[in-house]
């Protein structure tokens, strides 16, 4: 119960990692609200991150009055964002991307930053922002801006909250479906460990950063040595 009388919001709460951390949250004794743009349900703040970061905020804070724990989540998870291919990064792609996982992830971190007397916010990036992706290069290029969005929100929210990320691997969540088995094979041949992480071992992390009251400014990979950065 190490988060007993800890209020949590998760945005990207609904599914995959965020509803793994949401359920691990309320099992360690946490108070949690999800946020999502179909979120329903008494602990549901329903919205946009880009769009309704206020207002989500504002949902979740007078749901129980106080917010200690905000987590990031929120991302778009789209095949068409998967792509070698160059000239298929269209605007609208861009815009897509960089309004969900960085201007999403920015605009919650300073709604939620308003509200907290002291907290912790996580953000949620990935190994590509580290390593680079060959496809992806949107994601990539957005999850490097959270990394560094990260580090300046910790020096700039110091002492009073502790922000840090969580770069994931190979997590199984509903992407793994859009992948041929082939290419599933080859994802797996390049984790040492031998296979994909599962969303409950995300929400691991997730709990020790968000009860861990001497960290900040960190970037925590995930990924089952896949990176071995």
């Amino acid at each position: 119960m190490r988060l007993k009388g800890k209020v949590a919001l998760v945005t990207g709460g609904t599914r995959g990692i965020g509803l793994a951390i949401a359920t691990a949250f309320r099992e360690a004794g946490a108070s949690v609200v999800v946020a999502g743009r179909s979120a329903r349900g008494p602990e549901a703040v329903r919205g946009d991150v880009a769009r309704d970061a206020e207002k989500i905020v504002a949902g979740a804070f007078r749901k129980h009055g106080r917010l200690d724990v905000l987590v990031n989540v929120a991302g778009v998870s789209a095949p068409e964002a998967w792509t070698d291919d160059l000239d298929a990064v269209t605007p609208e792609l861009w815009d897509r991307v960089m309004g969900t996982d960085l201007l999403g992830t920015f605009r919650v971190a300073r709604a939620a930053a308003r509200v907290m007397k002291r907290g912790k916010i996580l953000t949620v990036s990935s190994i590509p922002a580290l390593t680079g992706e060959r496809e992806g290069i949107v994601y990539s290029i957005a999850k490097a801006g959270v990394l560094g969005m990260t580090k300046s929100l910790a020096m700039l929210l110091a002492p009073r909250i502790q922000v840090n990320a969580m770069a994931f691997g190979s997590i199984e969540t509903g992407w793994v479906e859009w992948l041929p088995p082939g290419a599933r094979k080859a994802y797996t041949e390049a984790i040492p460990l031998g296979r994909f992480g599962k969303p409950e071992e995300a929400a691991q992390l997730a709990l020790f950063l968000a009860g861990n009251d001497w960290v900040t400014g960190q970037t925590y990979v995930l990924d089952g040595g896949e990176s071995r950065i």
